[in-house]
């Protein structure tokens, strides 16, 4: 008899607990990270590691990523699939948060869920307004936006300045040129520096183009008007004017080396992955920072029962220095100490 008593409370006890874990994991907050781009692009995978740093500090709550790949496809058709996947996504899990990271996670996926009463968007890496996308004003959004550290690039473009060049080409004043691709973050990024108080350098009028050909002229018509090269995003170049919609794009790496290689003024990249792939010297927005923040919201709407709408919209403040020793030593320049400290700190710095 005492051991049916003590069988019969062990299976009340299992059960008991059977039923305590799946009542937690069923009520667990769900988190949806929504990608634009793929996992190997370098932007992608350090904004990951400024999300973990905070979501792994509680790890009750459930979180999925998913990965639209928009970058290397960017096709009408490839868009539009990818949207409805994610889409369908999301309203398969009905996560509690959808943490939508880069412009086309807002403007193919993120933007159809604003104002549903039972999902949470917490957005990162928007470049331009998140007005286009009916965030403004609406009770389930906050986020934080991107924009590239206009005063960081000042300060490294007058303290290599000197070494840079015998001349100015506008008087006394230096002068820099934007040159990227034609892809929705570029031209975001080109008409908010465009807009931008650059005294006292002088920001030339942004080149946009669609080919590796028309890259090339424009990086080699530079030294005509400018001081340094600032160049944009470059991973949507086709290889000549004439390739067809099916050619795959110039690879990152090929496009930035020979830049490096080629350009008569010195390179400054604009994202921090540029001197990765190539550039002597890059000064972008934190990609952590993104991360961190958009996790830090993602934590304080779950923790304190708010609606994303409470929390108010941030811009980036952080950005990150990274180098290419290899190519500033070519060009007999070099950056002050604590900048080079700086890139070591945060793994930046290239040989």
């Amino acid at each position: 008899m005492r051991q049916k008593i003590t069988i019969f409370c062990m299976a009340v006890f299992f059960g008991s607990l059977v039923v305590a874990v799946l009542s937690i994991n069923f009520k667990r907050p769900s988190v949806l990270v929504l990608h634009s781009y793929d996992s190997s692009y370098t932007w992608t995978r350090e904004v990951n590691v400024g999300l973990k740093r905070e979501l792994e500090k509680d790890r009750w709550i459930l979180v999925r990523y998913h990965y639209m790949d928009t970058k290397r496809n960017s096709g009408k058709d490839s868009l539009r699939r990818a949207g409805i996947a994610a889409r369908d996504l999301i309203r398969d899990k009905r996560p509690d948060i959808i943490i939508a990271i880069d412009d086309y996670a807002q403007s193919l996926v993120a933007s159809t869920f604003v104002n549903d009463p039972d999902i949470q968007i917490v957005f990162a890496g928007v470049n331009g307004s998140a007005e286009p996308y009916g965030y403004i004003g609406a009770k389930n959004v906050t986020g934080i936006y991107e924009r590239k550290p206009i005063a960081a690039l000042k300060e490294i473009l007058m303290i290599l300045a000197p070494g840079a060049t015998e001349h100015t080409h506008t008087g006394h004043t230096v002068s820099a040129t934007f040159i990227a691709d034609k892809s929705l973050s570029s031209m975001k990024d080109s008409e908010l520096m465009t807009k931008h108080d650059w005294s006292p350098i002088t920001f030339e009028k942004p080149r946009h183009v669609s080919d590796f050909e028309s890259w090339k002229k424009a990086i080699l018509a530079a030294e005509k008007r400018s001081d340094f090269v600032l160049p944009g995003g470059y991973r949507k170049l086709k290889r000549r004017p004439d390739s067809g919609p099916n050619e795959k794009f110039v690879p990152p790496k090929e496009v930035m080396n020979w830049t490096e290689n080629n350009s008569p003024v010195p390179v400054i990249g604009t994202s921090i992955f540029h001197s990765e792939e190539g550039a002597m010297v890059s000064v972008g927005v934190s990609p952590y920072e993104q991360g961190g923040v958009a996790a830090k919201m993602a934590q304080r709407i779950i923790q304190e029962n708010l609606k994303a709408g409470q929390i108010p919209i941030q811009t980036s403040n952080l950005y990150i220095v990274s180098y290419k020793r290899s190519a500033l030593e070519r060009r007999k320049l070099k950056i002050p100490k604590i900048f080079e400290a700086f890139a070591r700190a945060t793994n930046n710095h290239f040989d």
